[in-house]
């Protein structure tokens, strides 16, 4: 077991040695924030180091993720670190994820994760969590609130086009009406005070977003929207004419709906 001042101790580790950790939190990372760091380290080097653990085939990367990417991207060979191998699996999950925290870099919901993979770790309570990673009550609290979010609302999160105010609105609802309004906000761009004044008119109305569609239809539309990761729509009539509606927000978000159903442009 390294001691605590050797613990401590900046060192120069080969990049190629280096490999990100399976416990990360994060998943994401901006293509654009990431040049715009390597073009930083080229200017000024890696001002604060990475920490590591050894492992057999090289190092484990436990903190420091997007530094170690951007350095790669700038062409550096090697990068500063702290070698932390008095760290157990659980310590070293705690740790990324704090900084991550800590640095505003995770997505809502990859923070949301996080947050609950740490609870389970430890049979924490809500406010037991924040005080792990210096959060009040309510800010994990509405964190793990979006794990309650259908996949494809999760996306649109993560990716932006929702933010988190309206995603922990529509986190109360069922999943089919939770991909009807979010599609109602992006398209007519409603801010959350506006979303919230929707929904009581429309419950204090007793209508549903889409009434008199027949509930296999609803299941239809649910599961289509599960597999593409996007909100669809199907509508028919009485003697089976219709139209399956498949709405994307980004060409990104169109190219993986095309993958997903197997088109490869030529």
């Amino acid at each position: 077991m390294t001691s605590n001042k050797a613990a401590g101790q900046v060192r120069e580790v080969p990049i190629d040695l280096i490999r990100p950790g399976s416990q990360q939190a994060r998943r994401y990372f901006n293509p654009e924030a990431l040049t715009e760091l390597a073009e930083s380290i080229r200017e000024s080097g890696v001002v604060q180091p990475v920490v590591l653990r050894t492992r057999v085939w090289g190092f484990e990367l436990l903190a420091g993720e997007r530094r170690w990417r951007a350095a790669q991207q700038a062409g550096l060979h090697e990068i500063p670190a702290i070698v932390r191998d008095d760290l157990s699996d659980t310590e070293a999950f705690v740790i990324g994820l704090i900084e991550n925290l800590q640095r505003e870099s995770l997505t809502p919901m990859e923070t949301a994760s996080g947050l609950k993979r740490l609870g389970e770790l430890f049979e924490l309570t809500h406010e037991e969590i924040g005080e792990r990673v210096g959060k009040s009550r309510e800010y994990v609290s509405n964190y793990l609130r979006l794990l309650n979010l259908a996949p494809p609302v999760q996306a649109l999160v993560n990716e932006g086009h929702l933010n988190p105010g309206h995603a922990k609105i529509l986190a109360a609802l069922a999943f089919d009406e939770q991909l009807r309004w979010a599609d109602e906000v992006i398209r007519h761009r409603l801010s959350v005070r506006q979303l919230e004044r929707k929904l009581a008119a429309a419950r204090a109305r007793k209508i549903v977003f889409k009434p008199g569609k027949p509930g296999d239809w609803q299941v239809l539309e649910r599961e289509l929207s599960d597999l593409l990761a996007c909100p669809v729509t199907v509508q028919a009539d009485k003697a089976g004419k219709g139209e399956l509606r498949v709405r994307f927000h980004s060409l990104d978000e169109l190219d993986g709906v095309l993958a997903r159903i197997g088109y490869a442009a030529r």
